[in-house]
């Protein structure tokens, strides 16, 4: 099982803003340095943390979430907010603000948005 993926961004403050809008997401924990600053933003995603660091700006090559039927509204909802990079029968890919590739996935049943 997966605990955790890791994302280094310069600014982990203004990441979290964007992954706290996709559906499911919960915020659990945000680290500060001794200065204030913040070092890095937690956020839950069913059973996996994501971890937003401070520091060099590094990604996996996609992380895609899995589409939940129960949250439909809500999925559209937000992909309508951001660009569409791809789609294919299952998963539809876009871009968070730092331009990481992201993905929604509804294998083995086709990913249908109608």
């Amino acid at each position: 099982m997966i605990h955790h993926i890791a994302i280094g961004t310069p600014n982990p403050s203004n990441l979290a803003e964007f992954y706290l809008q996709i559906p499911g997401a919960k915020k659990v924990q945000e680290f500060l340095y001794e200065t204030g600053a913040v070092r890095s933003v937690w956020i839950h995603f069913g059973s996996i943390i994501l971890m937003l660091e401070e520091g060099e700006k590094k990604s996996p090559r996609a992380l895609v979430f899995q589409w939940e039927e129960t949250k439909r509204s809500e999925w559209i909802q937000f992909l309508n907010q951001v660009k569409i990079q791809n789609q294919t029968d299952y998963t539809v890919y876009f871009l968070d603000n730092e331009s990481n590739l992201l993905g929604v996935s509804q294998y083995p049943e086709k990913l249908r948005l109608d």
